[in-house]
């Protein structure tokens, strides 16, 4: 069943059986949709999370990676700013540089986000990523704050652009104290660090409005936009 399973994963990286839908990113500001984050979505298996977790065991972490930030910025030219998950380990990786090369000439305003699901081992060399990163030209957000791996040094130390803040502080953030103090600390950080705010799940109007009337910057959810296939 291993070898089956490792022929499958083979199969879904070379002949790229996967797809990605698009989220809309809201600005609270003027509800205007800032750009699209890309999700991939295979047939083969029900959870994303579950074909990633299975490529990191067979040491197959990049290619997936990489094949599925390839599809999603070709597949959606048209959108303005796109914000595609990768891991830690891919940034990290020795080829990653040489594939940004085989992308940018054709993609701009393309964030990518660091996705919390891998433990960062090396700080240090993942923040130095993070500014060749920004001195490409590129955009960098870490995803699902508050959810796995990352910490509040974690944001402190790697300064991204954008910090997604994960679904749980979107849930009753109306009648939560706790979640809106947590947010107007992070809010304050953020001001101090010239970073910006996105608010996950949003799927209630009144914890909309009240993300808003913190000051959040940006918002997702399905309150705000389903994720679609770039057909529709």
């Amino acid at each position: 069943m291993s070898v089956a399973n490792e022929m499958l994963l083979d199969d879904i990286i070379r002949k790229k059986l996967f797809h990605h839908v698009y989220q809309p990113i809201y600005a609270l500001e003027d509800w205007k949709v800032f750009g699209y984050e890309a999700l991939l979505r295979c047939k083969f298996f029900q959870n994303p999370e579950s074909l990633f977790q299975f490529a990191m065991k067979k040491n197959r972490l990049y290619d997936l990676d990489t094949c599925s930030v390839q599809l999603a910025l070709s597949s959606v030219k048209e959108i303005h700013t796109k914000f595609v998950n990768v891991y830690p380990s891919t940034v990290l990786h020795s080829f990653f540089p040489n594939f940004l090369n085989s992308v940018q000439s054709s993609n701009r305003n393309i964030v990518f986000e660091i996705n919390e699901a891998e433990k960062i081992s090396d700080m240090g060399a993942l923040r130095r990523e993070i500014i060749f990163l920004k001195d490409k030209g590129y955009t960098v957000a870490l995803d699902d704050f508050g959810k796995g791996e990352l910490s509040l040094r974690t944001v402190i130390e790697l300064e991204p652009d954008f910090v997604k803040l994960d679904r749980y502080f979107a849930i009753d953030l109306a009648v939560s104290k706790k979640k809106q103090e947590v947010i107007q600390m992070l809010l304050d950080i953020c001001h101090d660090k010239n970073m910006k705010l996105i608010l996950e799940g949003i799927e209630e109007p009144a914890d909309l409005a009240v993300a808003k009337a913190l000051g959040v910057h940006f918002g997702q959810g399905y309150l705000l936009g389903e994720p679609i296939p770039i057909t529709e």
